[in-house]
């Protein structure tokens, strides 16, 4: 708590000072992001080799700079002439930007664990776009660590008991965490098997499942709610236009079989990963909307009971 006054004393002092360290230090998290989203599905390890061009050359410190060095070599390595995928800034300065409007906007604790929790969202959004899969140790371990965060800052879900001994309000913390696990993970479970009987298809995969229930650790049930019907909602509304320009502009049916694309999927073969959604409404939730959200819920319970 000491700790807590300080930084706030000194960051109405010098906030500026602040709000330029944590975008750095988001677009420094957002390049060893980068790292991992490549080389944690492929079984590589992201300490060695340090990084390098695709033509084997180790890539130099000034040219290595988050956000910056793309521009400054105008997407294209120095070494080879080889184009450098755009993907790698816009993870960089999304995580900047993240990471600076949580800690303009939040408390201090909630934007430190807020930082946490958009890493492991950027990772898990980035991999499953890439691969259609969320790794276990993300999924599983982020829901285990954001019970365990929860129970030992009860802030995080923004309990308040009054007067009661700092032993209540980690109970309470940790029962929101263990009710926001529960209900996320749930509604997608149920979900997909719903889509599983009317598609007569998977409509989800487990890893969503298990996504859903991190969020509901950090964000408690209400948090991730928004993000499996938010989300959804967001998605459909970005994906809607560019599904209907690829299916106006794109390449003609020429009654040949694709390889690797079985006959009876050969018509829809683009799938669309969910857990990208899940993530983006999750930090929508985390950051800007979960006091509307809340009250939302509050009042619906309210007229219900």
């Amino acid at each position: 708590m000491v700790v807590e006054m300080n930084l706030a004393e000194i960051n109405e002092t010098f906030p500026l000072i602040f709000q330029i360290f944590f975008f750095c230090f988001g677009a420094c998290v957002g390049s060893f992001l980068n790292v991992c989203i490549f080389r944690i599905p492929a079984g590589k390890s992201i300490v060695s080799p340090p990084s390098h061009c695709a033509c084997g050359k180790p890539i130099a410190w000034y040219d290595n700079i988050p956000i910056l060095a793309w521009f400054l070599l105008r997407g294209r390595a120095r070494c080879c002439g080889s184009k450098i995928s755009f993907r790698y800034p816009l993870v960089e300065a999304l995580t900047a930007f993240v990471f600076w409007g949580m800690w303009c906007l939040l408390p201090i604790v909630p934007a430190l664990v807020g930082m946490f929790f958009a890493s492991l969202m950027v990772f898990c959004a980035f991999v499953d776009i890439d691969t259609m899969t969320l790794p276990d140790f993300a999924t599983v371990g982020g829901t285990v660590l954001g019970f365990l965060i929860s129970i030992l800052l009860p802030g995080l879900h923004g309990i308040d008991v009054g007067g009661a001994p700092y032993f209540v309000s980690m109970v309470a913390s940790a029962v929101s965490s263990a009710v926001g696990i529960a209900v996320g993970s749930g509604i997608v479970y149920w979900i997909r098997l719903l889509g599983e009987c009317v598609f007569g298809r998977e409509a989800m995969g487990e890893g969503d499942v298990i996504l859903a229930g991190c969020i509901g650790a950090f964000c408690g049930w209400q948090g991730a709610v928004f993000s499996i019907f938010g989300g959804s909602v967001i998605g459909a509304v970005l994906l809607l236009p560019v599904l209907a320009i690829a299916k106006v502009f794109g390449p003609k049916k020429t009654g040949k079989k694709r390889k690797g694309v079985d006959a009876e999927n050969e018509g829809d073969s683009m799938v669309i990963p969910f857990g990208p959604w899940l993530a983006l409404g999750a930090v929508l939730y985390y950051v800007f909307l979960s006091d509307f959200i809340d009250a939302y819920f509050s009042n619906f319970s309210l007229a219900i009971f």
